[in-house]
């Protein structure tokens, strides 16, 4: 088995496409009037038109997908979308070197420092 794209869900495809373009950098491929698809590393990651937004609740205790983007430096990586006025879930990087934050829709997603 192969993953062959990541799919999240959006309620509104403008606000979507300048939070993972514009705010996170990923470049568009296709975009649809019910979806975009921009480049990830080795995959696709497409944003799937829906109709409501989700709740943050409490992430890391509820079951839930969390995308994780690599950076090479958390600390350096959250001080630039934080100026960008990402919101994050944490008031810094965690000691295990990542940060949770949130688009738009109520999707949370990480950055992190390669485990490797």
């Amino acid at each position: 088995m192969k993953l062959g794209h990541i799919m999240i869900f959006v309620n509104d495809m403008t606000k979507a496409r300048w939070f993972y373009s514009e705010m996170l950098g990923l470049q568009t491929l296709l975009e649809q009037e019910n979806k975009l698809v921009f480049a990830l590393d080795g995959c696709q990651l497409i944003a799937f038109k829906c109709e409501k937004t989700k709740e943050i609740g409490d992430y890391s205790n509820e079951a839930r997908t969390v995308l994780v983007f690599e950076v090479v430096s958390v600390d350096q990586t959250y001080k630039e979308m934080k100026e960008k006025g990402i919101q994050f879930l944490h008031d810094e990087p965690t000691q295990g070197r990542y940060a949770a934050f949130v688009d738009p829709f109520g999707n949370v997603h990480e950055i992190a420092e390669s485990f490797n």
